[in-house]
């Protein structure tokens, strides 16, 4: 019998890429099983070596390299890449029974909802970031101005073709249905394999050995370090921690990977002693080592991130029994779901004294008491990949 068509329509793909590569090479793999999935996604080494291993169908194009800091050569290489997607797309897209996207690239997006007026295919989108509300936290726009309410009435058009849009937390399925005025947004949270992604003993730990740091409660940052991760206050905040049994380690890269390493630098001979520590890039293929690099894993955010984005380090952290610290806004998924369960502590963004002030705590009572937070066992019932990829192939089901 001849399996159902689904085109997936993405710009990252690959175990060994990013978070959001992880995350599509799982559920494509997941609908391989059942569907007759083409892949459409920009060739590169990692989507070679996906397609090949898992037997996919796919149309990989070639693409040019843009700095994704920039917003004009994103917005061109977005552009580029989406000209090579429509190319593939008009080719495959009369015999398939479903459009699966995300939110990026974005002009990709903008494209298929003109398109669909044509072809009148069924789509779905996976929802990461909703535009343009997640210009104003980055600084490219104000909310507000005239510029927002005219791409915020476009967002509504936008964000109301597809027939069904996937959430990854309650606070973004709010937004958009506060934005787009209609009941077909489902939640369906992040989540993280436990068999990738499995406790270690911190003391045995490569980079902790390494440190000298087995005997210091250790707080690490983990990921992407951009501008939409608040971390001028969480640096503000460690100036101020005055335990000295607290240390704090810095794995990952990004845009803001210089300024934090000047600020460690500040922070480390004002206290005459290493209090902070920039490791910097890890290969992916560490990653576990690097999770289990800590006591408490920080899982931070700027202000006005509300609906804009759920980490996915905090689902990761989670699969090695790490307890978080979350810094964002309040009623955000991760603050409603450090609410619902003990499996850490949450503040405020921009309250870098409180913050301070709960870290000390943290560390007293590292040192007085063994933690009874448990949040592997709360991932492995709730958030497990086995769970949420049967709930998203459960709403491809209902969407075709």
């Amino acid at each position: 019998m001849k399996k159902p068509k689904i085109l997936v329509v993405i710009e990252y793909i690959g175990e060994n890429g990013n978070s959001t590569a992880y995350y599509w090479s799982q559920i494509i793999k997941k609908l391989n099983i059942n569907y007759h999935v083409v892949l459409i996604s920009p060739e590169n080494k990692e989507s070679l070596k996906f397609s090949k291993l898992y037997n996919v169908d796919s149309r990989l194009v070639k693409v040019g390299e843009h700095n994704k800091n920039s917003l004009i050569s994103r917005l061109l290489g977005q552009i580029k890449q989406t000209k090579a997607f429509i190319y593939e797309i008009k080719k495959e897209v009369n015999n398939c029974q479903l459009v699966f996207t995300g939110t990026n690239p974005i002009v990709t997006m903008v494209f298929l909802s003109f398109f669909k007026k044509i072809k009148k295919f069924k789509w779905l989108v996976l929802v990461h970031d909703i535009f343009p509300n997640n210009l104003v936290p980055a600084g490219f726009i104000k909310k507000g101005s005239l510029l927002y309410k005219i791409l915020n009435y476009f967002s509504f058009l936008l964000y109301s073709s597809p027939d069904r849009l996937i959430s990854i937390g309650r606070d973004m399925t709010l937004l958009l249905e506060e934005k787009i005025k209609k009941g077909n947004v489902v939640f369906i949270p992040n989540w993280a394999s436990t068999d990738k992604n499995k406790p270690e003993n911190k003391n045995k730990n490569e980079i902790i050995l390494n440190l000298g740091w087995e005997d210091y409660i250790v707080f690490q940052f983990f990921g992407n370090m951009g501008r939409l991760q608040g971390l001028p206050n969480l640096m503000k905040a460690i100036k101020s921690v005055n335990n000295e049994k607290a240390r704090f380690l810095f794995i990952g890269s990004g845009s803001e990977a210089s300024y934090i390493k000047t600020i460690i630098k500040e922070i480390n001979i004002e206290c005459n002693y290493e209090k902070a520590f920039f490791y910097g890039y890890l290969d992916l293929n560490k990653n576990n080592m690097g999770l289990n690099a800590c006591d408490v894993s920080f899982v931070s955010l700027a202000e006005k991130m509300y609906g804009l984005g759920v980490p996915s380090k905090a689902y990761f952290s989670m699969a090695v029994g790490k307890p978080l610290l979350y810094i964002g806004d309040e009623n955000s998924e991760l603050d409603i779901l450090l609410s619902e369960y003990d499996i850490g502590w949450k503040c405020k963004p921009g309250y870098s004294d409180k913050l301070a002030l709960l870290i000390d705590n943290i560390t007293d009572e590292y040192i007085c008491s063994s933690m009874n937070k448990n949040p592997r066992k709360l991932l492995i019932d709730n958030f497990s990949e086995d769970i949420i990829l049967g709930r998203i192939e459960d709403v491809v089901i209902s969407t075709i």
